[in-house]
């Protein structure tokens, strides 16, 4: 073997060599058998058992249902495993949404009947379930609960007997203030609950009287026999308006039910009529 030779079979090598060399890097670099960091490995924290998220670990992602779920969970604020038993498995290109959520029925089964089954129309939100608006579905099914309510309304007919219950109660539960409607109360700060000692919501008209109701109240309608009360003579003047008048609005009393029959029974028999002599029992005559 000359010596030109021998130099082209080294040069060959050579370059074989660097070619490997070079393949071997690239091999590395894609990491098919070479790491190219090193971390030191830590089993020992894998050799514990996790222990379930608490509520409050599972608000740190995700605020709105933990927030709601504070606020207005009612019977649903118990822990979030009772209902999910998956987790972050929700896939875009799966849309399988529906198909992880936790079902209603399998805790609920048919509350409102077989009637109304359709939760979600309603219960909009699970993490707030008693946070109902008044929705098309809600308002076609009020009286399916609300039946006495119902009985109330036509029983006792008034203006609240024609108006429907989204226009006062907008959200499920939602009890309106009476002054929305009814600008101008019987009294300068009359409360509403003022108003509902008297009058039932659902039939206004119904009117009961407290035994306690101040004079100045019925003033607001009855200022004429009021003024013509307050300022008469007789023992009646001291008197408030309910002494007489108890119980149900618009009640007249008998003479009879404080005076019984103070004169002789002749007399009595010849004059039946007490206001015959006495006239007018918020302003009557004295003797002089």
């Amino acid at each position: 073997m000359g010596i030109a030779t021998c130099i082209s079979i080294r040069r060959i090598l050579s370059g074989t060599a660097i070619v490997l060399s070079l393949a071997g890097l690239t091999f590395a670099a894609q990491g098919k058998s070479l790491a190219t960091v090193s971390i030191a490995t830590t089993p020992e924290q894998y050799a514990v058992q996790p222990l379930p998220l608490t509520a409050g670990q599972c608000a740190q992602c995700h605020t709105a249902p933990f927030q709601g779920l504070k606020e207005r969970g009612g019977k649903h604020q118990f822990a979030c495993q009772n209902c999910h038993n998956i987790f972050h498995a929700y896939s875009p290109r799966k849309n399988n949404y529906d198909s992880i959520m936790p079902k209603c029925e399998s805790c609920h089964a048919a509350p409102h009947g077989a009637k109304i089954s359709d939760c979600i129309a309603c219960h909009s939100n699970p993490h707030t379930p008693r946070k109902i608006a008044a929705s098309s579905q809600i308002i076609t099914y009020c009286y399916d609960c609300h039946g006495s309510i119902r009985k109330q309304l036509d029983t006792y007919p008034s203006k609240h007997t024609k108006v429907a219950c989204a226009a006062c109660h907008t959200s499920h539960g939602f009890k309106p203030s009476c002054f929305t409607c009814h600008s101008k109360p019987h009294l300068a700060g009359q409360t509403v609950a003022q108003c509902l000692q008297c009058h039932p919501v659902h039939q206004p008209r119904s009117i009961v009287i407290p035994d306690k109701t101040p004079t100045n109240v019925c003033n607001s309608c009855h200022s004429a026999i009021v003024t013509k009360l307050t300022k008469g003579t007789s023992k009646h003047a001291s008197l408030t308006c309910v002494t007489c008048h108890k119980g149900k609005h618009r009640v007249i009393p008998q003479c009879t039910d404080c005076h019984g029959k103070p004169h002789k029974a002749s007399f009595h028999a010849k004059v039946p009529r007490c206001l015959d002599c006495h006239v007018d029992v918020h302003d009557l005559p004295m003797m002089k």
